[in-house]
């Protein structure tokens, strides 16, 4: 049976996991802080190049954790959370991938946002917006 991108049963595990991994994640910036998060994911060394079928793979849990964070856990900025989930996802498969955060100056409110790029290209993001950011952190 197929519903919005899911194959079910084959792809239940996703919206199983992906509920844990949040509340995994963070409890882990809560208690160690996001830099300490970001500095410990540093060291690790990928080589793969991402395909179709990871890319689909990548949809699905960006999907899944983007609707927990919105719609269940009611996070009014779920990106920082959402990318170290899809980071993991990446560092699983050893897929070649950069955690970006940035920063952004709008009428005199400083906002952050957090996305993945892999091979260079920002995924499920609008160019646009990211553009208006610049970067404090690359990993």
């Amino acid at each position: 049976m197929k519903f919005k991108y899911f194959s079910f049963p084959k792809d239940i595990y996703i919206l199983i996991l992906i509920p844990f991994k949040i509340i995994y994640f963070r409890q882990k910036v809560n208690r160690i802080g996001f830099n300490s998060i970001l500095s410990g994911l540093k060291e690790k060394s990928l080589t793969e190049t991402a395909d179709k079928g990871f890319l689909s793979k990548f949809n699905k849990f960006y999907r899944t954790s983007t609707f927990f964070l919105v719609r269940v856990f009611k996070d009014p900025n779920p990106c920082m959370i959402r990318s170290l989930i899809l980071y993991g996802l990446c560092t699983r498969y050893n897929i070649r991938s950069s955690l970006m955060t940035g920063v952004s100056k709008k009428e005199g409110v400083l906002a952050g946002h957090s996305w993945l790029e892999i091979n260079g290209i920002p995924i499920n993001e609008n160019r646009t917006f990211i553009n208006n950011y610049t970067i404090i952190y690359k990993i």
